[in-house]
This record gives structure tokens, sequence and C-alpha cells, in this order.
């Protein structure tokens, strides 16, 4: 019996650039379906990077981007070009000027479930996140439903937002990827730090990454919950990734780890599971730096 997920590689998780490698085990099928999701690298870098990993992009099965963000869709016409099937909000495609040669099923939405290939759905959920300017752009978290081998695998993909509106603790994630981007105290200093020296632009963007960007503190609060909002239900949760971290040098990954761990552990969210002789602690905690480290 095949575990529901095969290699997960992060292949850069920033502001710099964000593209994971998804391998995914479906019922039926000998080899895995190979889902990159986002796509943030130029199609040159993209290509070194897997390359770099012992991967090639001629595997890839399809792509799945949230924004039109460089960071996260930049690759997008290229990957078109040469054939690859990307799902993506429609103004992704509007933006890099490729609405006419994709299929309407390509056209990701919210609340609409799209199925991307055999045995393998996808829903959208549309996030809060900014432009630079203040304005809202349409970003989508995503849904991920694989049937595999033992039952259905769902997997939760969101990044680039300050929260998450719904109530999803009904559901039974197997695997999260969960924006972790900085603390708040760091930004908060941050800002204190322009504004002392006049710099306005970076206060405006430090100002950005505290209301459109999840800080530990909003990751912690929505992996358990608080008094008002149910948390995520995580009785069966195998890995959580912290993904898109803070690109400056004033974010440590090990404190974001430790400290989500420490809070989950309180909150009584970690569970101990026997395997033969052998007791692990579950979910398992894994953090992307930016250069795809995993740590």
């Amino acid at each position: 019996m095949r575990y529901a997920l095969g290699k997960v590689i992060s292949l850069g998780s920033s502001s710099e650039g964000n593209a994971y490698y998804v391998e995914i085990n479906r019922k039926g099928y000998p080899t895995p379906f190979v889902l990159l999701i986002e796509c943030g690298f130029n199609y040159k870098e993209l290509s070194k990077r897997l390359l770099n990993n012992g991967l090639s992009i001629r595997n890839v099965n399809a792509v799945l981007v949230s924004h039109e963000h460089h960071d996260h869709s930049l690759a997008v016409p290229k990957l078109i070009e040469y054939g690859k099937v990307v799902y993506a909000p429609r103004s992704v495609f509007e933006h890099y000027d490729v609405l006419d040669k994709v299929n309407d099923n390509h056209i990701m939405e919210s609340k609409r479930k799209t199925r991307i290939a055999d045995k393998i759905d996808v829903i959208g959920l549309d996030l809060e996140h900014k432009n630079n300017d203040g304005s809202k752009i349409y970003n989508l978290g995503y849904i991920i439903q694989a049937e595999c081998d033992y039952r259905t695998h769902n997997i939760f993909f969101a990044t680039d937002t300050y929260f998450i509106k719904y109530d999803l603790s009904d559901w039974k994630f197997h695997t999260i990827f969960i924006e972790a981007n900085n603390f708040a105290r760091n930004i908060i200093m941050s800002i204190k730090g322009a504004q002392e020296k006049g710099d306005r632009f970076k206060e405006i963007h430090f100002d950005r990454v505290l209301h459109s960007h999840m800080l530990v503190e909003n990751t912690i609060k929505t992996l358990i919950g608080t008094k008002k909002r149910s948390g995520f239900n995580l009785s069966e949760t195998d890995m959580i990734y912290l993904i898109h971290l803070s690109a400056s040098g004033n974010v440590n990954p090990y404190e974001i780890k430790s400290k989500i761990i420490e809070k989950l552990s309180q909150a009584k969210r970690m569970r101990k599971i026997k395997r033969g002789h052998k007791e692990y602690i579950s979910p398992k905690i894994y953090v992307f730096k930016k250069n795809g480290e995993v740590i």
C-alpha cells in the first residue's frame, strides 16, 4: 500500500519566488500525478531548480496557481506556450494576456470544484490579499482531494493572506501547506524603524505585510482556533508545511517551527502514533526556507 503523497519538494518559498513540487499517488495508477503548485520563477530558473532536485519539468502533469503576483505566477506564459496545463484564476491569465490560450475549465473560481485529473478534484477558496497600492487582489487557497489507495487524501494550501475567513473545522486535512510569514513583533519593529528614518516606501511595504500576509500568530490561531472561531481538525493530519517565510533577514525559521509545535502541543493538537515498536508525534511540522531548504 502506497502513501498518498510521494515527493514533496519546495523549489523556493518567499517573496523572491514560490513553487512546490507534489507527487500524488492515485488509486489504480502505477506512477504518481505530478502537481506543481505555484510557478513564481521564470521558466529557465524553474527548470533549473527542478533539475537541481533530479526532476524534470517534462514530468509535471499540471500547474496550480493562486494569484497573479509574479512570485507565484511568473512562468505561466511559458508553461502554457510549452503545452503545460495551468489552472489559475481568470485574473492570472488576463494579467499575462493568455486567456485565449486556455480552456474555460482551467479557470479556477472560489467555492467551485474542478476536476484537474482523474481522481483529483480541487476547490478554490478566496483569500484576503492586497496589491502594493492597497487594492484587493483575487487570490485563491485550495482544497485538493485525491482518491488514493486507502482513502481520499485531503490537502489544504493557503498563502498570501492574513487570515482565512472560512470555518473549515469539518474537514480532515491530511496535509496542510500554510503561510507563516514572520512574527508580528518583527514587522511592527520594521514599521517603526522605517517611520523613524522617514522611509515611506518601506513603511508602506511592512504595513502591507502586516495586513496582507499570515503572520505566525495568525497561523497558530488558524490551526488551533480561538474562543470565537474553530480551528482545523488535525486528528488525521500527517504533515504541516510552513511556507512563504519573509525573505528579510529578521525571520528565524527554527523559532517559527518551535513556536508552532509549542502552541499545538499546549492546545493538545499533537498526537502520539505507534507503528510497530516506534512511537512518533504527529503531525510532523516542516518549514520551507526561501531557498527551498526544509527544516
